[in-house]
């Protein structure tokens, strides 16, 4: 348990140290405001600059699919004349632990579907999905049996919130246009950690579930609160950098990070710097992102992202080129995503309910083991008992 007599002296510091990260957190944004502003008077020379120098810098920077200076006020839908449904989903998930009764992991999809304007009630359920058999625990990975751990599991479990979104977001359009909403960045950033023929394997699964949305026109969006990326922030550093040739490497390797020439607009978020330059319901240039993992995707389905911001927040929201593309597409989603902020009273209403379908409380947790041990009691196994640490963490000595 926590000492709070001694944690209060901890804590105590938080106050002093904040004060100056605030002074320190105003002058590296008044430097990326003007350093933001500089690119948006000389674009043609910022994009010009940031093609030159990708491969050298050390951090991933986007490409610009619009002008830096577009800024365009996103309107709500008018349910009342225009019916349409948002489909969204949020996972959670049980971790493989050899303390417990039996060597198992569990997904849970929390969904959402509501419509408006529609006579189509409204749709709320989660569905499980247990892994239990030694091919689930033990997956053949480039002819070798490998044991999973928390990366493989977010990665399925990440497939699996996307195929229910997919199957139910396309029967949603058969009604009228649907906008299929995902918690969180639609890009894979850990699965370049995975072996080449899992990453194959993961992207032809991706690429089918995209073009059956892509048939049925119902445009994805992942939304991402309080996001810390920084792509645009890696662009600034590009055009303030005083060197031709962005070589890092060879330039800057002997320095600490803040030590940088174009550190002086970093560490800071691109939500930062859109809190400052976007009004309310106004949404940025889009971009196509440029991480490494990105470039694996067909071109169709590579990750675009604008900012909006709303009431509450300045938001991230990325999308598949192929939704941005389709104008159509495109501005139904972000009005699609307007209305759902709103309803939700600062957050999505349906990702709000599809987390909360999606979430494993301890008691479930508890009581899924349960079921476990008195499913392999029926069958007649004994020995069924979780691990002597397991046993004192639960019980304890006093």
């Amino acid at each position: 348990m926590l000492d709070f007599m001694k944690l209060s002296q901890l804590v105590s510091q938080i106050g002093a140290d904040a004060l100056v990260e605030k002074q320190d957190y105003e002058r590296v944004l008044t430097s990326a405001l003007a350093a933001y502003s500089g690119a948006e008077k000389n674009s043609e020379r910022f994009e010009q600059k940031l093609a030159e120098n990708a491969p050298w810098v050390l951090w991933p920077t986007a490409k610009l699919l619009e002008a830096l200076s577009r800024r365009e006020v996103i309107s709500a839908l008018d349910t009342a004349h225009q019916p349409w449904t948002v489909v969204a989903v949020d996972g959670s998930q049980i971790m493989p632990s050899h303390h417990e009764v039996h060597n198992c992991y569990l997904l849970n999809v929390g969904v959402a579907r509501i419509s408006y304007g529609l006579s189509l009630s409204p749709l709320l359920y989660s569905e499980p999905r247990l892994h239990a058999r030694p091919d689930d625990l033990y997956p053949l990975v480039d002819r070798r049996r490998v044991h999973i751990d928390e990366l493989y599991v977010s990665l399925e479990r990440g497939l699996f919130e996307l195929e229910l979104l997919t199957e139910t977001a396309c029967q949603a359009a058969l009604y009228g246009p649907t906008l299929a909403m995902y918690d969180g960045s639609l890009i894979p950033w850990s699965v370049e950690k995975m072996s080449s023929s899992y990453q194959e394997n993961y992207f032809a699964r991706i690429e089918e579930l995209m073009a059956q949305l892509r048939l049925a026109k119902v445009p994805i969006v992942g939304y991402l609160s309080h996001s810390r990326s920084a792509d645009l922030i890696n662009c600034l550093r590009v055009s303030i950098c005083p060197y031709e040739v962005s070589h890092c490497r060879d330039l800057c390797g002997s320095l600490n990070e803040e030590e940088f020439p174009c550190s002086k607009v970093w560490p800071l978020s691109d939500r930062s710097l859109f809190e400052r330059l976007l009004s309310i319901n106004q949404r940025s240039a889009a971009f196509v992102s440029g991480a490494s993992v990105v470039k694996l995707m067909p071109e169709s389905d590579r990750s675009c992202f604008v900012y909006w911001r709303g009431e509450s927040e300045v938001a991230r929201i990325e999308l598949p080129y192929w939704v941005f593309a389709d104008k159509e597409l495109f501005g139904f989603a972000m009005q699609a995503v307007r209305t759902q902020v709103e309803k939700g009273q600062g957050y999505p209403v349906a990702l709000a309910e599809a987390h909360h379908l999606a979430v494993i409380k301890g008691p479930e947790r508890e009581r899924f083991f349960e079921l476990v041990t008195n499913q392999m009691v029926s069958l007649g196994i004994g020995r069924i008992r979780v691990s002597p640490k397991e046993s004192q963490k639960r019980s304890g000595f006093v």
